[in-house]
């Protein structure tokens, strides 16, 4: 059955922490909560974990109110950002902390502590560190070792509260794919609290995008990339950029081209927005075949070459991202003038609060692509 999360509440003064926060999690699923500071994530980890208590709402785990247990009774494993581990204890004694402290007619033997904490420091690829302290680890190490010391006690939720915030770029990057595979191996139900796009795309089975308390969007990474719900959604994950769009008649007006927009109304609405993804600003084929741009500088970054251009009369210029290939086939030089198209735009016509009454997708046809639109209707979560 997994957990139900309903209509979670959270009021600190006047700042609303969690507004009606609703969220199902499936067993074993690895769930990435997403969104900047002050979005809500760590209040709901830390309602999840018995640390806090909401003013409203229920957690139910198969059935159970797991807002009536302590946080001990929880079966609740967390790892925070920084390690939390204790610098006078070994590893092996960090690791079996959980089971050593517990009551001792529920305590294991000491041959199975010894047993269990083994075990895990070969899942967690430390063997024969046993015996070091936290000071002589690397930070990708400590981490590996905070997270046997939760699986220590065997817990139904398994907590990742930014787990590798305190980590440098390349060893982030190694332990994402590790834990992804260690995660599958165990088929423990994760929620793992990130701000990076990055982290939660490449490793959750679901994202949940949350936004001033409230949850924005959620899906599947490749769902809530490729088919943003929200103006926040496409530029926090997409990283949307708005453009100075119209719609008129079934139309939409921008950069002197129109294209028209079918099942999309923008009646009641009090705001049209349009957004571009650098990776579907396109180098046009021929010259003279798109819209005119001003390439006013071009950065070359592992592979890749991101470009600000400006377009029209914006104040503010657009970032572009191209594949070297790509770009090598055209090599303009900074300030000059380069034709341009727009693989895909997300349309969005949102009411004076913000919500959205209606979303369309439109491929130009400079991209060789039909129009792809649809009606949306927002779900409350």
């Amino acid at each position: 059955m997994g957990i139900e999360i309903s209509r979670l509440r959270r009021q600190f003064g006047q700042f609303a922490a969690l507004e009606d926060v609703s969220l199902s999690i499936g067993d074993g699923e690895f769930v990435a909560v997403l969104g900047p500071s002050g979005s809500g994530k760590t209040s709901l980890l830390r309602i999840l974990a018995g640390l806090d208590q909401p003013d409203a709402g229920s957690v139910l785990r198969d059935g159970q109110d797991l807002l009536a247990l302590d946080a001990r009774r929880r079966g609740v494993g967390l790892v925070f950002q920084h390690y939390a581990l204790f610098p006078h204890m070994t590893v092996a004694q960090n690791v079996a902390f959980g089971l050593r402290v517990r009551p001792w007619r529920l305590r294991p033997r000491a041959s199975a502590i010894k047993a269990s904490v083994e075990n895990l420091l070969r899942k967690v690829e430390l063997e024969g560190f046993a015996q070091r302290y936290p000071a002589q680890l690397s930070g990708g190490q400590r981490q590996r070792v905070a997270l046997a010391r939760a699986l220590a006690i065997e817990p139904r939720l398994l907590l990742l509260d930014e787990p590798f915030g305190a980590l440098d770029a390349q060893v982030r990057v190694n332990l994402r794919g590790w834990l992804r595979e260690f995660h599958h191996s165990l088929g423990i139900t994760t929620l793992f609290i990130t701000h990076d796009q990055d982290e939660a795309l490449e490793m959750a089975d679901r994202v949940v995008l949350m936004n001033r308390g409230r949850i924005e969007q959620i899906g599947t990474p490749e769902q809530i990339y490729r088919q943003p719900a929200t103006p926040f959604a496409s530029r926090f994950i997409a990283r949307g950029q708005a453009l100075p769009g119209v719609v008129k008649d079934q139309q939409l007006h921008l950069f002197g081209q129109a294209w028209r927009i079918e099942n999309f109304s923008a009646e009641g609405a009090h705001e049209i927005t349009v957004h571009v993804r650098p990776e579907d600003i396109m180098p046009a084929s021929l010259p003279g075949d798109g819209l005119k741009a001003q390439l006013l500088s071009l950065r070359h970054v592992a592979g890749t070459v991101r470009a600000s251009l400006r377009v029209g009369n914006m104040d503010e210029p657009i970032e572009a991202e191209w594949s070297e290939r790509d770009w090598a086939r055209h090599n303009a030089p900074v300030d000059d003038a380069i034709d341009i198209h727009f693989q895909a735009l997300s349309v969005f016509a949102t009411d004076r609060e913000g919500r959205v009454l209606a979303r369309a997708t439109v491929h130009p046809p400079h991209a060789s692509f039909p129009v792809a639109v649809g009606p949306w209707r927002r779900v409350e979560a």
